[in-house]
């Protein structure tokens, strides 16, 4: 579960609340966002149709006896942590370097509508099939937080993609980090620090204190042979990059756009 800025388990009243207030800030903010092909789509009101692994988003809707609701446009591979778990050796470079691309294409269109996403991971990407091409769409803007509207989800990143020496909570900084972690799993089929698929359950939390320990120390994955290792350490090393923009340029200029 994403990090909260408050410490401490919420009372059922509480969680209800912040439930309520994730589903208002996300339907506002997608209003906002409106079209972007790497940014799941707001697109109607409709009832939702049973799948195992596609998310929608059509809007909000009402279902009998229940309180609203959102519902996710389509995306029939999952999310992008799932996919990579199953099928990390068939993704080739090529994709890889164009879905680091998307990503941050994505992150960098919501920076520029004045939204900090908050909670960028790569469970919050997912993944669409249409014909032969797998393209990437960000989600999950419930935690996020947009200044000029005064909106905020309360959340923040889950490690390995929250920054521990980040102070400042209103600055892009805040997914320019993450950004950077999701596109070194991106291209190396891994959690920093970590091999095979990505931890689940008790696990996850014991790779979550060792991993931010050594993010607090300094310490990163050595780079020198991954692709666009450059990118990633200005993203988490040097922390050169401002937004999410710079990025898109600093990945369009090495893959010759």
């Amino acid at each position: 579960m994403p990090r909260e800025m408050d410490k401490g388990l919420p009372g059922r009243e509480e969680f209800a609340a912040e439930v309520d207030n994730a589903f208002a800030v996300e339907e506002k903010l997608l209003s906002r966002l409106g079209s972007h092909p790497r940014i799941v789509p707001f697109v109607s009101i409709s009832a939702p149709r049973r799948s195992s692994n596609m998310a929608r988003y059509y809007g909000t809707c009402t279902l009998e006896g229940m309180k609203n609701g959102l519902l996710l446009g389509e995306a029939n591979c999952g999310d992008l942590q799932s996919y990579i778990d199953k099928h990390n050796a068939k993704i080739d470079d090529t994709l890889r370097k164009r879905w680091s691309l998307q990503v941050a294409q994505a992150v960098a269109y919501a920076h520029e509508m004045g939204i900090i996403h908050s909670n960028l991971s790569t469970t919050n990407v997912l993944v669409h099939q249409i014909g032969q091409s797998l393209d990437l769409l960000l989600a999950d803007f419930g935690g996020s937080r947009c200044v000029e509207l005064n909106l905020y989800g309360g959340l923040l990143p889950d490690d390995p993609f929250s920054d521990p020496c980040l102070t400042d909570y209103e600055s892009p900084k805040v997914d320019v980090f993450s950004l950077g972690v999701i596109i070194y799993v991106i291209m190396t089929g891994h959690y920093p620090f970590y091999n095979g698929p990505a931890p689940q359950n008790a696990e996850r939390f014991v790779y979550g204190e060792h991993v931010r320990a050594l993010f607090e120390q300094g310490h990163f994955p050595n780079l020198s042979e991954v692709t666009f290792g450059g990118i990633i350490a200005g993203c988490c090393c040097e922390r050169r990059f401002e937004t999410a923009k710079e990025v898109v340029v600093a990945l369009e200029v090495e893959m010759g756009r």
